[in-house]
């Protein structure tokens, strides 16, 4: 940052993504936008050999974020296909001297479809990325441990979905419009319905949970009619369990999230939680498994509650713990967690990694 010609390129940043239901990268967009940093973004949804071929001249860097979405197709030869030209556009880009960053939002892929081309490119971004972006230390040391990646590692939180969702109805209204008693503790379930989020073990755990004033809401889109089967017999017997097992729009987020006391997240396998951070920036702590991300983003439990992931009574006890806890605090806490992640902010760090891989 000492060199003068740093401070005055204007660096032009390809933000690569193919994810329309998050807006994680609008939201990045936005923030190195309104910093006034000296660069120039915009958003791709397209990445291939062709493609940067087409646009090696208009721009400096590649950030690119869920790389397996530009490979995985309904078969495997076009998956292959795809994964090649990917490949082939990472290697090109090192020849051009377009730098390339990777923000590692997941280690694994998480329902395994097409796994070996998923390892393949994640050994291929992990060699060729001049830098790569992880949320928390505890991913860097991961992919130190499992990838051998040390180099240009540089962490910068997951930030806040504060603003990017309607959020302007009162807890009564969301309540009232869900059909739910205005008391009674509500742990709520909100995001896709996948086997890996570990929504089997929460029906489970909470059947056990003897409360009569708990209610548990399951809020989200199943894919695969087989594994909606499984959550519909799980709850099925116990009135307390609501299931909305469909597509959630933007504006009916507020809905749950402000109608609920706590949000639940038992993943198995976690890298980022972007439920996390869309839970607290509603104000809501969450409960989930002392592993990955939660680690940190929960702290000495001032933004929810942990539970070893190891203990089969883990959850249960945590369910029953949350009744416990002073709520108003753990809300307030995660508030201030999700306020103070703001993407302005934020994106300074990311302009910061980017003129440091670049070197003008």
């Amino acid at each position: 940052m000492d060199n003068p010609r740093l401070e005055k390129k204007v660096l032009r940043v390809a933000l690569i993504s193919r994810v329309h239901r998050n807006p994680y990268v609008s939201l990045l967009r936005d923030g190195l936008m309104s910093a006034e940093l000296g660069i120039s973004p915009c958003i791709e949804e397209r990445f291939s050999l062709r493609w940067l071929w087409e646009r090696r001249r208009q721009v400096d860097i590649l950030h690119i974020h869920w790389l397996e979405l530009f490979f995985l197709y309904p078969t495997w030869w076009r998956s292959l296909r795809r994964w090649l030209s990917v490949v082939l556009a990472l290697l090109l880009a090192r020849l051009l001297g377009i730098c390339v960053v990777y923000t590692v939002h997941n280690i694994w892929q998480h329902e395994g479809r097409r796994a070996g081309l998923v390892w393949l490119g994640n050994a291929a971004i992990f060699a060729l990325a001049n830098a790569v972006h992880v949320h928390d230390a505890r991913t860097a040391e991961l992919l130190a441990r499992r990838w051998r990646r040390r180099r240009g590692v540089y962490v910068v939180p997951h930030g806040s979905y504060i603003g990017a969702y309607p959020n302007e109805c009162s807890r009564e209204e969301a309540r009232r419009v869900l059909g739910l008693p205005q008391e009674g503790f509500i742990y709520l379930f909100l995001g896709r319905l996948r086997p890996y989020k570990g929504v089997e073990e929460l029906l489970y755990a909470f059947r056990r949970l003897e409360d009569e004033d708990a209610l548990l809401l399951v809020a989200g889109q199943v894919h695969d009619p087989g594994y909606e089967g499984r959550i519909q017999a799980l709850a099925k017997g116990d009135e307390r369990i609501r299931l909305h097992l469909r597509f959630v729009r933007d504006e009916e987020l507020q809905l749950f999230l402000n109608a609920c006391d706590i949000s639940v997240l038992p993943y198995r396998r976690v890298t980022t939680s972007g439920a996390a951070l869309l839970s607290f920036s509603f104000g809501v702590p969450i409960i989930a498994p002392r592993r990955g991300c939660f680690v940190e983003l929960v702290g000495e439990e001032e933004r929810g509650l942990l539970y070893d992931p190891s203990d089969e009574e883990g959850l249960l006890r945590a369910l029953q713990r949350a009744r416990q806890r002073e709520l108003a605090e753990l809300r307030a806490a995660s508030r201030r967690f999700a306020e103070e992640l703001n993407w302005r902010d934020l994106a300074r760090l990311h302009a910061q990694a980017y003129r440091q891989c670049v070197k003008v």
